[in-house]
C-alpha cells in the first residue's frame, strides 16, 4: 500500500512542479500581459487540485496514526494554498475570494467525509479557523492591492510632475529669455535658485534690501558686462502719430503688435538681440551679449529688412508710415538695472550716438556712422550724409552683390476681411538672410485683393480678436505646446496656459489642456457633462500610464526598490527619518492608502483574530488559571487600543474634544512605542494558545493535539499583520512561536508510557497536573504525540508556514515603504514645481502687471483704454555728469544707478502706493503710472485716489534721492519729474519679447513736462490743477513752448497741503471713472440708471482719441550717458 502512495505523490508533485515552472517561464513573454488572468487561474486551479488530491491517500487507510498525521498536514497545506492565493496570485479580488472560499468549503467537506476522527466540535472550530485565515488573507490582499495601486499612482504622479517640472523649467527659461538673452538669464536663474532648495521664495518676497544687510552684501545683486564691437540700431516709425490719432485701443495695440512682431522675427533671423520698444521706437543690438564678427552687417540688414517690412505693412493695412533707421558701432555696458519690471538693456555714449543717428536720418533710409562703415567693407553702395561733430555719416543705397542677398525669409501674416469676417492669408513678410550666399525663395501667399485693403484695418478686430499678445503665438508658447509628446502638449501649464489654453480650439476660457477644455457648459445635459468629465479622467489616467511606460527607470524602481536588501531601510537616511517620523501622521485627506487607515485596519483585524482564537481555545481545551489571566490581560489591552482608535476617529470628525487620550495616542504611535504596542498585539493570539498548553489538556488525545496544531498554524499567520512594524521583528517572533510549537510536541516534556515488548502494548500511566492525579489519561506509542515521523512532519509544516510568513512580511514592508517613498517623491516634486511656478509668476509679473496677466488667462488678449490715468517721468538730470567710461567702462556708475532704481522699486511694495505701477526705466529715467488697475480703482475711496498716490510717490522719490545723496561722496543727484494725467491705452505687444506699455497724449505730455521741467521740481500742466489743487500747493511757471503742443501753461509743485487726507475728500467727478470700471459697474446698476451710462459711453466712443507715442527724442535726451 505504501509504494502506490509514494508513486502517486511523486507523480502529482512532478506535475505541479512542471506546471509551475511553465507558468513562471510564460510570465517572461509578452503574451502574459494579455492572458495573465487565465494563466493565474489555471495555476491556482492546478495548485488547489493537487492539494485536494492528497485525500486520495486516505482511501483504504486503516491506521489511526496515519489519519491523525494526515489531518494536520492537510490543514497546514490548506493554509499555505489559501495564503499564497490571496497574497501572490495576480487576479481580480472577486475571483480570488470566490476561489478561496470554494476551496475551503470543498476541503472541509472532504475532511469531514474522509477523516472519521473529526468530531462536530472540531469541524466547527476548523470552520472558524478557516474564517480567520480568510480574514488575514483578505486583509493581506486588500492592503497589498491598495499599496500597489497607491505606489503605482504615486510613482506615475511623480513622473508626471517631473515631466511638468521639465516643462516648467523650459518655460521659465523661455520667459526669462523673453526679456533678456540667455547669457544674462543664466545669471538671473542662478541668483533666483539660490534659495529655491530652502524656501522656494520669489525674489520679491525675500528680505527687502532696505533692511540691514550683511557686510558682504553692501550692494544689491548686479550683473553688468562691458562688450566692445557692438552695433546698435535705433528705428523710429515716421508718421505713427498721425496713424494712431484715429485708432481705437485694440486697433492701436493690434497694429503695433503686428508691426513689432515682424521686427521680432527679423531680429531672430538676422542675429540681433531686441532690447526694447520705446513707444513707436524700436531698438536692438548685434554682437551683444554674445560677440559675433558680422555684427555691423546684421544691424544694417535688420534696418533694410525693417524698411521692407513696413512697406509691406503699409500695403496690408493701407497706411502710409515709414521707418527712420540709425546704426552705430561701439562699446556698450549690458545688463539689468532695478528689481521690478526690469529688462535687459544697454548703456554707453555710443548708445546715445546711435540714437542720434536715427533722429538725424531720413525716412526709408539706413543712416550709419563712420565706425559702422568701417566694418561693412564693400558689401553696400553708400552715399555720404551730413557730417556730425566732425564725424562722417553714410546712407545705405543698396547692396553691391544682389544675388547673395536675394534670399528671403517669410512668415505667415493674417488680417481680416470686412465682408466675410474670415481670416485671409496675405503675403508673407520677407527679409534678407543673415548668411550671405544663401539663395532660397520661400513660398509667398496671394496678396489681399485691393478691394479689401481699404477696409482691412477696420476689421482687424474680426480676425485678430486677441490683438494683444495673441495675434501670433509667442516663441515660448510654441516651443512648449508644439512638443511632439502629447503629454507635454496637454500638460503645459502656468504661464503657458494663460496664453494658449484653449484658443486653438475656439474656446475662450476654462482649461490648461490644449485640444479640449475641462470647462463644462451649463447648457449641456447632465449626462453629457458627466461623460465629458469621465473622458477627461480617463485621458489623464492614460497619460500617467504612458508616462510610466516611457520611463525606463520605473521597472528598476519596482524590481530594485530604494531600500537596503537586508534591513529594508531606505538608502537615504533623511527619507528613513521622515518615514519613521510621519508613519502615523494624520493625512489631510484620509484614504484607504493613508497611514491612519492602515493602523485602524490592522488593529481591528487583530481584535477580530484574537477573539476568534480565544473562542477556539475555550471550546477545544480546558481553562487553566494561566489562560484566564492571560486572556484578561489581552482583552484589556485590545479594548484600550480599540478605544484610542475610536476616540481618534471621532476626533477627526469633530465629535470629540482633545484630551489626555490624544496625547496617549500620539505617544503610542511614535516609532519605537508603536513597535512595542504592535508586537504585543500581534503576539496576543499565539500567547493565549501557549498559555493554555498542558500535557493533560493538549496531548491527552490525538484530536486535542491536532486541534492545538490547527490554532498554532493559523496564529502564525497573524504575524503578517501590522505591516508598519519592522518585518525582522515580526518574522523573528513567528519563528520563535514555531520553535516553541516544535519543542512542545517533539521534546519529551510530557513523557510517553512504557511499552511491554512482549505484548507490544502500552501500559496506562497516571499523569499529575498541578499536583492533581489524573487517572485514565494514557498515551499510546502509536498515537500522534509520541510518533517520531509525526513530529518530523510537524516541524516541516512549521518551517513552511514560517517561511511563508517571512516572505509575506518582507514583501508587505517593501510595498508599504515603496508607497511612502512614492508619496514623498511626488510631494517633493510638487513642491519643486510649485516653486518653479512661483518663480514663473514672479517673472511674468515683472513683464506684465498681475491684473493684466489674470485677464490674459481669461481672454487671451489685453488692450484697454484707461481714463484719467496718471503718468510720471522722473529723470536723474545730472547722472551723465557722474558717468565716466574712463573708469571701468562706467560699470560702477551703473551699479550706483542700480541701487537708486532699486530704492525706487521698493517704494512700489508699500500699501500706500498700491495704485502705482512701474512701466519701465529709460536710461536714467524712471517711468510710472497709476490708475491702470480697474479693480483697485473701484476699491478706492475717491475717484482720484490713484492720482494723489502718484503725486505722493513722486514726492517720496525726492526724499529717496535726498537720503541716497547722503551716502554719496562729493556728488548729489538731482531728480526732475514731469506729471500728467489723461486718457491712455495699455496693451501687451511683441512675439518673442512680450512687452507691456502704455500710449496716449497724456504720456507724451508727461514726457515733455520732464524734458522741459526744472531740476529738483515736479512740473504739471495746467489742466491737472483742477484735481490736484485740492491736495497740493502749486506755483505758476507761466506759458512755455512744448514741442508738439505749442505753448502750454505749466505749474510747479510747492508742497502738499497740511492736514488734508484724500481718502476723505468728497467724491466729486464721479463721471471720471475709468471706462472699464464704468462698464463693470453698469452690470450692477438698475436698468433705469444704465441709459445715462450708455449715452456717456457712446459720446466717448464718438470722440477721436489722440493716442500718440513716446517719441524717441525723449530717449535722445535721457538715454545718453
Amino acid at each position: 500500500m505504501v509504494r502506490p502512495h509514494w508513486v502517486a505523490s511523486v507523480v502529482v508533485s512532478l506535475l505541479v512542479s512542471v506546471s509551475s515552472v511553465g507558468a513562471l517561464a510564460f510570465t517572461q513573454s509578452r503574451e502574459y500581459n494579455v492572458h495573465y488572468v487565465k494563466v493565474s487561474l489555471a495555476t491556482t486551479a492546478t495548485m488547489c487540485a493537487a492539494s485536494l488530491s492528497v485525500f486520495l491517500l486516505l482511501i483504504g487507510e486503516q491506521s489511526d496514526s496515519a489519519v491523525y498525521i494526515f489531518s494536520v498536514g492537510a490543514f497546514s497545506l490548506c493554509i499555505l494554498v489559501l495564503m499564497i492565493t490571496y497574497a501572490l496570485v495576480p487576479m481580480p479580488l472577486y475571483i480570488v475570494v470566490a476561489i478561496c472560499f470554494s476551496y475551503s468549503i470543498v476541503f472541509e467537506i472532504l475532511s469531514a467525509v474522509l477523516i472519521p476522527t473529526l468530531t462536530a466540535t472540531v469541524v466547527a472550530v476548523r470552520a472558524l479557523l478557516q474564517l480567520c485565515v480568510h480574514l488575514v488573507g483578505l486583509h493581506t490582499r486588500v492592503m497589498t492591492e491598495i499599496g500597489m495601486r497607491n505606489t503605482f499612482f504615486k510613482v506615475g504622479q511623480s513622473l508626471m510632475v517631473r515631466r511638468d517640472l521639465e516643462v516648467e523649467k523650459q518655460l521659465k527659461e523661455k520667459m526669462i529669455h523673453s526679456v533678456m538673452p540667455p547669457k544674462v538669464a543664466d545669471w538671473l536663474m542662478a541668483t533666483t535658485t539660490e534659495e529655491d532648495d530652502d524656501s522656494a521664495t520669489p525674489l520679491e518676497q525675500r528680505k527687502p534690501s532696505t533692511s540691514p544687510r550683511p557686510s558682504q552684501m553692501i550692494f544689491r545683486p548686479f550683473n553688468m558686462h562691458r562688450i566692445e564691437n557692438v552695433s546698435i540700431l535705433f528705428a523710429d516709425i515716421v508718421g505713427f502719430t498721425k496713424m494712431s490719432s484715429n485708432k481705437s485701443a485694440e486697433q492701436l495695440v493690434g497694429l503695433l503688435n503686428d508691426l513689432f512682431g515682424r521686427f521680432d522675427y527679423l531680429c531672430a533671423k538676422l542675429g540681433c538681440e531686441k532690447i526694447s520698444t520705446l513707444g513707436d521706437c524700436y531698438y536692438c543690438v548685434s554682437g551683444c551679449p554674445e560677440p559675433r564678427p558680422d555684427h555691423a552687417r546684421c544691424c544694417v540688414e535688420m534696418g533694410l529688412g525693417m524698411i521692407r517690412a513696413i512697406g509691406e505693412f503699409d500695403e496690408d493695412t493701407d497706411e502710409s508710415v515709414n521707418m527712420r533707421v540709425g546704426v552705430h558701432t561701439g562699446t556698450v555696458l549690458c545688463g539689468i538695472v532695478g528689481t521690478k519690471r526690469f529688462k535687459f538693456d544697454v548703456w554707453s555714449n555710443d548708445v546715445s550716438y546711435a540714437n542720434k543717428m536715427e533722429s538725424t536720418g531720413k525716412p526709408g533710409r539706413v543712416h550709419i556712422s563712420e565706425v559702422t562703415h568701417g566694418f561693412l567693407v564693400d558689401h553696400y553702395h553708400m552715399e555720404e550724409g551730413l557730417p556730425d561733430l566732425n564725424r562722417k555719416t553714410y546712407f545705405i543705397r543698396g547692396r553691391k552683390v544682389a544675388q547673395q542677398m536675394s534670399s528671403r525669409h517669410s512668415w505667415p501674416h493674417t488680417i481680416g476681411s470686412a465682408e466675410t469676417g474670415k481670416t485671409i492669408d496675405t503675403r508673407k513678410i520677407s527679409c534678407p538672410s543673415n548668411q550671405p550666399g544663401d539663395i532660397e525663395e520661400e513660398e509667398v501667399a496671394p496678396m489681399l485683393p485691393p478691394a479689401h485693403r481699404h477696409s482691412s484695418l477696420s476689421t482687424l478686430n474680426s480676425s485678430r480678436k486677441d490683438s494683444g499678445i495673441r495675434s501670433r503665438q509667442s516663441s515660448m508658447q510654441d516651443t512648449l505646446l508644439d512638443m511632439p509628446t502629447p503629454l507635454y502638449a496637454q500638460r503645459a501649464s502656468g504661464y503657458c496656459s494663460s496664453y494658449t489654453s484653449v484658443a486653438d480650439t475656439g474656446r475662450s476660457s476654462g482649461s490648461s489642456l490644449r485640444g479640449y477644455s475641462i470647462f463644462v457648459d451649463p447648457a449641456l445635459m447632465l449626462n453629457e457633462s458627466l461623460s465629458r468629465l469621465r473622458h477627461l479622467r480617463k485621458q489623464s489616467d492614460l497619460q500617467m500610464i504612458r508616462c510610466i511606460q516611457q520611463d525606463a527607470c520605473t521597472t528598476d524602481y519596482f524590481i530594485r526598490p530604494p531600500v537596503n536588501p537586508v534591513t529594508l531601510f531606505f538608502h537615504d537616511e533623511q527619507m528613513e527619518r521622515n518615514y519613521r517620523h510621519r508613519l502615523h501622521h494624520r493625512d489631510l485627506a484620509p484614504t484607504m492608502a493613508s497611514a491612519s487607515f492602515t493602523t485602524y485596519f490592522d488593529i481591528f483585524v487583530a481584535l477580530g483574530f484574537y477573539l476568534a482564537i480565544m473562542f477556539a481555545c475555550f471550546v477545544l481545551f480546558d481553562t487553566p488559571l494561566s489562560w484566564l489571566l492571560f486572556c484578561l490581560f489581552a482583552t484589556c489591552t485590545h479594548l484600550c487600543i480599540f478605544m484610542l482608535c475610536i476616540r481618534e476617529i471621532l476626533a477627526t470628525r469633530g465629535h470629540w474634544v482633545a484630551d489626555c487620550l490624544a496625547q496617549i495616542y500620539r505617544y503610542c504611535t511614535e516609532w519605537y512605542p508603536w513597535h512595542v504596542v504592535g508586537l504585543v498585539l500581534v503576539s496576543l493570539p499565539i500567547g493565549s494558545i501557549f498559555s493554555n498548553f498542558t500535557c493533560a489538556g493538549v496531548l491527552s488525545t490525538p484530536e486535542r493535539t491536532n486541534a492545538f496544531c490547527y490554532v498554532v498554524f493559523v496564529s502564525l499567520l497573524h504575524f503578517s499583520n501590522f505591516t508598519q512594524l519592522n518585518f525582522w521583528l515580526r518574522s523573528m517572533l513567528a519563528t520563535c512561536a514555531g520553535v516553541v510549537l516544535a519543542l512542545l510536541v517533539g521534546l519529551p516534556a510530557c513523557p510517553c508510557p512504557l511499552k511491554d515488548p512482549a505484548r507490544n502494548v502500552t501500559q496506562p500511566m497516571v499523569i499529575s497536573e498541578h499536583g492533581v492525579e489524573l487517572p485514565g489519561v494514557s498515551f499510546h506509542r502509536d498515537s500522534y504525540s509520541c510518533n517520531q515521523s509525526a513530529i518530523y512532519e510537524i516541524v516541516l509544516h512549521v518551517v513552511l508556514n514560517t517561511v511563508l510568513v517571512w516572505l509575506l512580511n518582507r514583501e508587505f514592508e517593501i510595498s508599504y515603504r515603496l508607497s511612502f517613498h512614492g508619496s514623498a517623491m511626488a510631494a517633493r516634486d510638487e513642491q519643486r514645481i510649485q516653486a518653479m511656478k512661483n518663480q514663473a509668476d514672479w517673472l511674468l509679473h515683472n513683464i506684465i502687471p498681475r491684473h493684466v496677466a489674470e485677464q490674459l488667462k481669461n481672454t487671451s488678449k489685453y488692450s484697454e483704454n484707461h481714463r484719467d490715468a496718471g503718468i510720471i517721468f522722473a529723470s536723474i538730470v545730472n547722472f551723465h555728469e557722474m558717468y565716466d567710461e574712463s573708469y571701468e567702462g562706467g560699470k560702477e556708475f551703473l551699479r550706483v544707478l542700480n541701487e537708486l532704481v532699486g530704492d525706487f522699486d521698493e517704494l512700489l511694495s508699500k500699501p500706500v502706493f498700491r495704485n502705482v505701477t512701474k512701466i519701465k526705466t529709460i536710461g536714467s529715467t524712471f517711468m510710472a503710472a497709476s490708475g491702470l488697475n480697474p479693480k483697485l480703482r473701484r476699491e478706492n475711496p475717491h475717484p482720484f485716489t490713484h492720482l494723489y498716490e502718484l503725486m505722493d510717490f513722486a514726492l517720496t522719490m525726492q526724499q529717496v534721492i535726498e537720503n541716497f545723496n547722503q551716502n554719496l561722496l562729493e556728488f548729489n543727484f538731482v531728480i526732475r519729474i514731469g506729471y500728467c494725467y489723461g486718457d491712455v491705452t495699455a496693451g501687451v505687444i511683441g512675439t518673442t519679447k512680450l512687452y507691456y506699455d502704455i500710449w496716449g497724449d497724456a504720456v507724451n505730455i508727461a514726457s515733455r513736462m520732464d524734458s522741459y521741467g526744472v531740476p529738483g521740481r515736479i512740473q504739471v500742466p495746467e489742466h491737472c490743477l483742477q484735481v490736484l489743487q485740492e491736495m497740493y500747493v502749486f506755483e505758476p511757471r507761466g506759458s512755455m513752448y512744448i514741442k508738439g503742443k505749442d505753448n502750454m501753461n505749466v505749474h510747479l509743485l510747492v508742497r502738499k497741503k497740511d492736514k488734508v487726507l484724500y481718502r476723505i475728500l468728497p467724491s466729486t467727478h464721479r463721471t471720471s471713472l475709468p471706462a472699464t470700471a464704468a462698464a463693470e459697474d453698469k452690470e450692477k446698476t438698475p436698468a433705469a440708471a444704465q441709459e445715462p451710462l450708455e449715452e456717456q459711453q457712446q459720446q466717448q466712443q464718438q470722440q477721436p482719441q489722440e493716442s500718440t507715442s513716446v517719441s524717441c527724442e525723449k530717449e535722445e535726451e535721457e538715454v545718453p550717458l
